[in-house]
């Protein structure tokens, strides 16, 4: 699910409850129970205006937009209890008394309107979160001494979970700054976002050019460990068939795998501190304390590649006053 999809939820929300006017009738009709407490007449009229539009709702496009918008473990759209079932049922129900069909309708509102209240609560951080990357000027240029980085995400766990795509995006925010660290005594700029792609997940963003080209150094390292440790399970799956089941050398294949893939790991953190000890020679103020950090640097890396992402260096700035477009 993209930035523009999630966007689209929103408004769709928006719409249907709020700018509607939904929201605010289901608070003025709890509002004025009380006073039509032994009006039946005033009480069915509003239990069959808010059953026509719960009815409405639950037959639209909102309760499959809400359930892919709201985090399923913490907070469950107001679509899914059947507050149109409910109220369907109290409407029809020949046999029920006034008092009990008030209380009966009061207790339904209630719970229709907190329900709604906390969705709302929700999807409003939402699109408070979003609203940076929406609309955004899709031009690249890159400012003098900037690059710009575009880092594809493409697991789906990343791009369908918007609490798993905001941990992704507060990993990089906070491990741009820390590899900065490795390579310079410069304090580094904040991160500017400049745009997330729609289709894939790309958020775009600006920083120095050394650090950026230094990124993609690492970043090719750990491309050609990963593609070497997919080549070989190619290649030796035919092979591992002829074993018949002998445990010595499948547990020898295993072993061989699993060392391929640490060696990603491995590379990536070798080249940093390659980096490094590079940079030192021209910045003796560089923090030399960098092992906690390499490894957060190599985490990330690590973990961005093995999932399928990738990453392209967009634009960096010339001598003229064009842009060049590389990708790695």
């Amino acid at each position: 699910m993209n930035i523009e999809t999630i966007s689209e939820y929103v408004r769709l929300f928006n719409l249907e409850i709020i700018e509607s006017g939904f929201k605010r009738d289901v608070q003025d009709y709890i509002n004025s129970l009380p006073i039509n407490q032994n009006n039946i007449v005033a009480l069915r009229d509003i239990a069959e205006k808010i059953s026509k539009k719960l009815n409405d709702i639950f037959n639209g496009d909102l309760p499959v937009a809400l359930l892919e918008i709201l985090p399923k473990s913490n907070q469950k759209p107001f679509t899914t209890t059947d507050f149109a079932q409910s109220m369907d049922d109290l409407i029809n129900d020949t046999e029920i008394d006034q008092p009990r069909f008030f209380s009966k309708l009061q207790q339904i509102l209630t719970q229709l309107n907190q329900k709604i209240q906390e969705n709302k609560q929700v999807i409003d951080s939402i699109k408070d979160f979003i609203e940076p990357y929406t609309g955004v000027e899709k031009v690249h240029i890159a400012k003098e001494n900037e690059a710009i980085i575009s880092v594809i995400l493409k697991d789906q766990k990343t791009i369908t979970n918007l609490p798993e795509f905001t941990k992704n995006i507060n990993a990089w925010n906070r491990i741009l700054p820390i590899y900065h660290q490795v390579l310079t005594s410069h304090s580094p700029k904040d991160i500017e976002i400049i745009e997330v792609q729609n289709g894939s997940i790309d958020f775009v963003f600006s920083i120095d050019v050394n650090i950026a080209l230094s990124l993609v150094e690492l970043f090719k390292v750990g491309f050609k460990c990963y593609a070497a440790y997919l080549s070989y399970k190619k290649i030796i799956a035919p092979i591992t068939d002829a074993y018949f089941g002998n445990q010595k050398l499948l547990k020898s294949e295993k072993a061989r795998e699993e060392e391929l893939l640490n060696n990603i790991a491995l590379a990536i953190t070798s080249k940093i501190e390659e980096q490094h000890k590079s940079s030192l020679k021209n910045d003796s103020k560089i923090d030399k304390n960098i092992e906690k950090k390499v490894e957060q640097i190599t985490n990330l890396i690590t973990s961005h590649i093995i999932k399928g992402n990738d990453i392209k260096l967009l634009a960096f700035p010339t001598n003229e006053s064009e842009t060049s477009v590389m990708i790695c």
